[in-house]
């Protein structure tokens, strides 16, 4: 079902990792107060007002969405519950070898809907028509739709390629995050973080410099979804992450949606979030999950990190030492001894959390 959270509040559907494709677990994941990003969390049922289906079927049991050869769904229109100028996505979806899915958006405010724009694929989509990033009013920047003008509603499709019958795509869960840059601005404005209490878990430390050298500097994001997937008791290298995750369009190993649906592939489910209180942050620790986290830094602005400016990386933060300390895994620094590190709250928030707060949940 497709479920509308209003602005102050979040509901994640957190899936439970099985033996062969993972299946998602029922909706009985606890809500928290989340004060900027709106989310809509849920299996795309095809029984919405709106949406459309077609060469698919509905499993109501097992939640989830199954399309055929050259099936495809379509949503029906999603009110975001205020105006918005960034559109983010994840998904879980099984795709069979050889086939592939694509992800499409559209959005509106009170006119006519914008064109279909290519969010997001995997497996093989060489079957698919040209499909564009870029309209007049927004762009998809790698992994998430940046407007010129506030929009409302919004709406996607799925096409699939190359299934064969008795082997569909199998979806079982889509997320869509809805963020206005006006109100991400001034929330961080002058703002003074409330220390949240200590919290600490433990996490297999990996250092992305382990790699080969064509490597090391390249996969900070797959080697925090390797420490996800180790810590959820599916241990992997980085670089099988890296190999799977690949972002062969911009030549990146560091694509968000990929890489929460790379986790997905490999046994183990995930969802895209953007945070922007440490409430939430600790939320997310007592239930045993931790978060890797995209930063961009500037000299000077992280104390004690591994490097002095970046313009993006992904750490993942295991716990707080509520003293005004996140404690952190950067996969940074040069060796696995020295990956565990504690970082300041508000320098932390800062490049985290007034720059978008995007976060990977990868766990059981």
């Amino acid at each position: 079902m497709i479920r509308t959270a209003p602005s102050h509040s979040i509901i994640l559907l957190l899936l439970a990792a099985c033996t062969g494709t993972p299946e998602p677990a029922r909706n009985s994941a606890p809500s928290f107060g989340e004060p900027l990003h709106r989310f809509i969390v849920g299996v795309p049922l095809a029984s919405a007002d709106g949406a459309h289906l077609r060469n698919g079927s509905l499993d109501l049991e097992r939640e989830r969405l199954m399309l055929g050869p050259e099936g495809w769904f379509e949503s029906a229109p999603v009110d975001a519950g205020g105006p918005f100028d960034q559109l983010l996505m994840s998904w879980n979806v099984h795709v069979p070898e050889d086939a592939g899915v694509l992800l499409e958006v559209s959005v509106q405010d009170d006119g006519p809907w914008s064109p279909w724009l290519h969010l997001a694929d995997w497996g093989s989509v060489e079957q698919a028509d040209p499909t564009t990033r870029y309209y007049d009013r927004g762009t998809v920047q790698v992994d998430i739709l940046h407007l010129e003008e506030s929009m409302h509603r919004a709406r996607y499709r799925m096409r699939v390629f190359g299934v064969q019958s008795g082997d569909p795509v199998v979806v079982h869960r889509t997320t869509m995050t809805f963020t206005s840059s006006q109100d991400l601005n001034m929330r961080f404005e002058r703002r003074i973080p409330a220390l949240p209490a200590a919290v600490q878990l433990t996490v297999p430390a990996l250092s992305q410099r382990d790699a080969p050298s064509d490597l090391s500097s390249r996969i900070c994001s797959p080697t925090c979804v390797a420490m996800a997937m180790a810590h959820a008791g599916r241990p992997v290298s980085p670089t099988t992450v890296a190999r799977l995750v690949f972002d062969e369009e911009h030549d990146i190993y560091g694509n968000w949606v990929r890489s929460v649906q790379g986790a997905f592939e490999l046994g183990v489910p995930g969802v895209l979030v953007r945070l922007s209180s440490w409430d939430a942050v600790e939320h997310f620790l007592r239930q045993g999950m931790p978060l890797i986290i995209s930063v961009k830094v500037r000299l000077g602005e992280l104390t004690d990190a591994p490097y002095g400016n970046t313009p993006g990386h992904l750490l993942m933060i295991t716990g707080l030492d509520g003293n005004g300390g996140v404690l952190v895994n950067d996969p940074a620094a040069s060796t696995a001894q020295d990956v565990a590190r504690t970082y300041r709250l508000d320098e932390l928030e800062r490049v985290w959390m007034a720059r978008g707060g995007v976060a990977y949940l990868i766990g059981r």
